[in-house]
């Protein structure tokens, strides 16, 4: 008994399967052993190699759900049709092969294997590649690249720059065994054959491609004599032509100093060089033709110019010949000296002004000179400074008679002070005999505080006594 079974490629293999694997077991035999007991993880992982070696290289068509990307890089989604779903996942290193971003409601085919995610105990399929269906994954791929560079601005008119108008030597970015260069040989040794190419043989088509062409941008970029650049190839299929439609190779026109034109395909091609690109071409001759202007058309507007400029010039002697003599005929040319008449009665007319001019100015300047006189005479320091002294005089009187005014009431107030002073001072109450009684340095205000026998100080007007007390007074 087989099993059929695809690869990788979705191609069918036969496996064998033993009899033994699928045969009903002996009933007896049955009857007679126990029964056999998976742990949870054991029957998963039985299941995982199950599903794993059934199902290890499978197509699978769906729409895409909750299409998320964690934080490690990988992505996880559920893959659904009408009536079931499976979730799906899919590897950070897995991301670089597939040509389109995926999201929610794409309707793609997934190329995968199935397994079983033990800690959830659910199956999954673990997804290598994927593409859409209806629109091809080139086709998906380009739009999304072609809004991404569109909304950095890399398509803008702003940013293009205008080819030479008569370019030296062109720079030609292509294969160097391919129909287009000999097409733009063609074109430009008809057209002007003064012009040079200078090719930068490249890769064109398939893996390395777009990385080729890049390089070659960069190195004709350069030499310092390249006047313009032409990129391209001939015609063919989306995917001869993808090497256009990569990001490298449109960051490189992008960067380049010098104009480049895009001539990819025919004329119904587009690729998104050609929107980078400052010229596009609809073929590699077109752009052959649109930077090599005609070297016979060239010299004949020159010598159409020439003529043109010469006839203008000869009516210009002719009329400059004609005022010459016109202006030989007049009599000043043979009586000189009139040219200097009016400029003689000129010079006196200015001289008498200026005479009259300096008299007048003179007396305008004397008056002002006998005014600011007499405003620095009444402006004298002298006359400042006598009433600054009369002023400090004055100052000086008062200040005077504040301080005497001051001293007078401070005296008074003084004098105040002492008759309030006296009036409780202590020795003035001894004075009027009065004595004061002390024990120990304190002063007895009682009869209390001392007995008989105590020793006690007696402080008088004028000296005092050492006392002892022989008997209390109540």
């Amino acid at each position: 008994m087989v099993r059929k079974k695809q690869n990788r490629r979705g191609q069918s293999q036969e496996q064998p399967i033993h009899e033994e694997a699928v045969a009903p077991s002996n009933h007896l035999a049955a009857e007679s052993a126990p029964p056999q007991v998976y742990s949870v993880s054991g029957l998963t992982r039985d299941i995982r190699a199950i599903m794993e070696a059934a199902f290890d290289s499978v197509w699978v068509e769906g729409e895409i759900s909750n299409f998320k990307t964690a934080a490690s890089g990988h992505s996880y989604f559920v893959l659904k049709d009408d009536k079931a779903q499976i979730r799906c996942v899919l590897f950070k290193n897995h991301q670089a092969g597939i040509k389109f971003q995926p999201a929610d409601g794409d309707h793609v085919l997934v190329f995968g294997r199935v397994t079983v995610y033990d800690d959830r105990g659910e199956y999954q399929i673990i997804t290598e590649s994927m593409e859409p269906r209806g629109l091809g994954a080139l086709q998906k791929a380009f739009e999304q690249l072609k809004a991404k560079l569109e909304k950095e601005g890399l398509f803008d008119d702003d940013a293009k720059k205008p080819l030479p108008a008569f370019p030296w030597k062109i720079g030609v970015v292509t294969s160097p065994t391919g129909a287009a260069i000999r097409d733009i040989l063609n074109v430009i040794r008809r057209r002007n054959s003064k012009v040079s190419v200078l090719l930068r043989p490249t890769k064109v088509q398939g893996e390395g491609s777009a990385e080729d062409i890049a390089a070659g941008i960069r190195d004709l970029n350069t030499a310092a004599d390249v006047d313009v650049i032409i990129i391209g190839r001939g015609g063919g299929s989306l995917e001869d032509l993808w090497a256009f439609n990569e990001e490298e190779v449109a960051r490189a026109i992008f960067a380049s100093r010098v104009p480049i034109v895009s001539a990819v395909g025919h004329e119904i091609d587009f690729t998104i060089a050609d929107f980078v690109a400052d010229l596009r071409a609809p073929t590699p001759s077109a752009a052959a033709e649109l930077t090599t202007p005609v070297l016979n058309e060239i010299l004949k507007d020159i010598r159409s110019r020439t003529e043109k400029l010469m006839t203008a010039l000869r009516q210009q002697v002719a009329a400059y010949r004609v005022l010459l003599n016109r202006l030989m005929g007049r009599r000043f040319f043979h009586q000189p000296q009139e040219i200097f008449s009016p400029h003689v009665q000129r010079l006196d007319d200015l001289h008498g002004r200026m005479v009259r001019s300096l008299g007048q100015g003179l007396v305008v300047h004397r008056q002002r000179l006998e005014d600011r006189k007499h405003r620095l005479v009444r402006a004298s320091p002298k006359n400042k400074i006598q009433l600054l002294y009369a002023n400090l005089a004055g100052v000086q009187n008062r200040m005077v008679r504040n301080v005497q005014t001051q001293i007078r009431f401070r005296g008074e107030h003084l004098e105040g002070l002492l008759k309030n002073l006296n009036a409780v001072n202590p020795l003035a109450i001894l004075e009027r005999g009065y004595s004061i009684c002390s024990k120990d340095e304190k002063s007895l205000t009682s009869s209390t505080e001392a007995k008989p026998g105590d020793k006690v100080k007696i402080k008088l007007s004028r000296g005092g006594l050492d006392c002892t007390v022989e008997n209390v007074l109540e």
